[in-house]
């Protein structure tokens, strides 16, 4: 797997987060405990930080990107980014689900437990409020989430993150 350098600032990535072979890690990039970057992603801290929590999913062909020391990208806890979609130097709350194929533009705020359906667009700089079902090209509140539909984001993050402790224990031993 490509783990680059970006000047002096080399990636941070735990012992316990799995980071496919085909994915491109750069720069000043923290990746937390249990989360998986699969096949495809890039993340590319190279003017920003780019910052992922715990127990968060990062799909196939995502590009996270902080490229304006303004917006750095800071990822939360269990949270699922689906597979193509884009994230720009943006801030996303613990429990998040980003459908595939979505874009999120510079200085955006997803607040905890938002749910983007796969497609949506969130342009620069607007503020998603927590626990909000968000759709479309701007995307746009449907409705309020339940505390109940919150944590089966959380438990379906989990359960990737499971998914793939199981897979990197399996691929260290001899």
């Amino acid at each position: 797997m490509p783990i680059l350098p970006f000047g002096d600032t080399v990636p941070r990535i735990d012992p316990t987060a799995y980071v496919s072979e085909q994915a491109t890690i750069v720069g000043d990039v923290d990746i937390g405990p249990k989360s998986s970057i699969w096949p495809g992603a890039v993340i590319r801290g190279d003017e920003a930080p780019v910052r992922i929590g715990e127990n968060t999913c990062v799909q196939d062909s995502v590009v996270i990107h902080a490229h304006n020391k303004d917006n750095p990208a800071i990822i939360g806890s269990a949270v699922v980014i689906g597979t193509a979609s884009v994230i720009h130097g943006v801030y996303v709350g613990d429990s998040v689900v980003i459908g595939d194929g979505c874009v999120v533009f510079d200085g955006a705020t997803l607040g905890e437990g938002v749910m983007l359906v796969p497609g949506s667009i969130v342009p620069a700089n607007v503020v998603i409020p927590p626990r909000s079902l968000n759709s479309g090209a701007p995307a746009s509140q449907i409705r309020e989430l339940t505390r109940e539909e919150v944590e089966k984001h959380t438990d379906r993050a989990e359960t990737i993150a499971g998914v793939f402790q199981k897979l990197h224990k399996w691929q260290r031993m001899p």
